[in-house]
């Protein structure tokens, strides 16, 4: 092997070889989870008869944004009720179309999506107000 070859190939060994040195050295630890009896007997939801108190998650969401600066057009709309998620989510697509996805996700069939793409008619994507804006889609409950 030619001298130039050799001194390149030890190049490149040297450093791999110091670096497996180095890996097979060091003792493998296992990270231990932070656990704090205390803050974890805080922390867990209590009924009164002091068992731990099952929750089911429920929310409900929806917003939109249009900013004509930045042609950013969208709304979202989304709602959990315990292992069931359903929502739906549409943007304005810089070629001229809307995407709608609809999607609906539980703990039997797992995501599952419909994606539409709609195109949309010439000016719907020009706005005469240069501000841009946020809104909720949700009415306000008492």
């Amino acid at each position: 092997m030619p001298a130039h070859v050799q001194a390149s190939v030890l190049q490149r060994l040297i450093p791999m070889l110091v670096m497996l040195s180095i890996a097979t050295a060091v003792p493998a630890v296992r990270p231990v989870p932070f656990s704090n009896a205390i803050t974890d007997t805080i922390n867990q939801p209590r009924s009164n008869d002091g068992k731990t108190a099952h929750h089911t998650p429920r929310y409900e969401f929806a917003y939109g944004v249009k900013d004509p600066i930045t042609g950013d057009h969208k709304d979202r709309w989304e709602k959990r009720d315990g292992d069931r998620v359903q929502g739906v989510y549409m943007l304005e697509e810089a070629d001229g179309t809307q995407r709608i996805v609809e999607y609906e996700a539980d703990d039997v069939q797992g995501f599952r999506a419909i994606v539409t793409n709609v195109k949309l008619p010439k000016g719907t994507g020009q706005q005469q107000d240069p501000i841009a804006h946020s809104y909720s889609m949700l009415q306000a409950t008492a």
